[in-house]
């Protein structure tokens, strides 16, 4: 559910050997040579520990190779350089959800969010904290934050669907998919609409069965019943092989 692109936590270094430091991991980052840019930004830090950049970069690094961890302890170094950078916070949040250390990961986005109150991204992944976390009010509050800040936002909506679908509000999702792809296009919206209209059509096919099966029960030879039960029950079992196959070919 996060949105877990890092942001760019640091300006360009002034120092000329930590420019030069600091480029040569880029490079090496960018020519697929993880092992020399880890060299490279181990050799940032050791020159100059009391700077970010190395200790930023190597998290990103980490972060990269799905080191949650290790990509933490960087980003808690650059915290402590950096205490009121909403970047560093955002970035340590991330790491921090992928920990699934979800109350740490708020503290980390409502803090950045101090410093930074029009960002979209703080408020999606905050408000994803407090969905993880059975809040789904403070949830849908960041999120159509984050929505009103960026109305081409798909993963806020995405995000709000799930938080819609959690409360039993497939109705409300439906209208969030349909409001949305008025105006924009994107697939994975679409694929949640179909997603829902496939729930949505199951349990009311079910409960059709269910309202059948009970007049059956009662009127064991009513034969025009028996034929309506047969005709939902196939109903329903074409409606899940046409959503299992639509999502698989979208």
């Amino acid at each position: 559910m996060n949105d877990a692109r890092l942001q760019a936590a640091t300006e360009p270094a002034a120092d000329q050997r930590l420019a030069e430091l600091v480029a040569a991991g880029t490079a090496a980052l960018e020519d697929g040579n993880l092992r020399q840019a880890l060299s490279a930004y181990q050799a940032v830090i050791e020159a100059f520990p009391d700077r970010p950049e190395g200790h930023n970069n190597l998290g990103a690094l980490w972060a990269s190779l799905g080191e949650w961890s290790r990509a933490e302890s960087c980003f808690d170094r650059v915290v402590a350089l950096l205490p009121e950078n909403p970047h560093v916070l955002y970035n340590r949040g991330v790491m921090r959800s992928h920990l699934g250390r979800f109350a740490d990961a708020g503290a980390d986005f409502a803090a950045a969010l101090t410093h930074a109150p029009h960002d979209p991204d703080l408020h999606n992944n905050l408000g994803v904290t407090h969905f993880q976390r059975g809040n789904p009010d403070g949830a849908r509050r960041h999120l159509e934050a984050a929505l009103r800040l960026r109305p081409d936002y798909a993963n806020a909506v995405l995000n709000l669907c799930d938080v819609d679908e959690s409360c039993d509000d497939l109705h409300r999702a439906v209208r969030r998919c349909n409001d949305y792809l008025g105006s924009y296009q994107s697939a994975p919206v679409r694929r949640r609409l179909l997603e829902l209209h496939a729930i949505a059509g199951s349990a009311h096919l079910d409960a059709a069965c269910g309202t059948a099966e009970a007049l059956l029960a009662a009127h064991p030879d009513d034969t025009p019943i028996r034929q309506q039960l047969g005709r939902l029950m196939s109903a329903r079992h074409a409606l899940a092989e046409t959503a299992q196959r639509a999502l698989a070919e979208a």
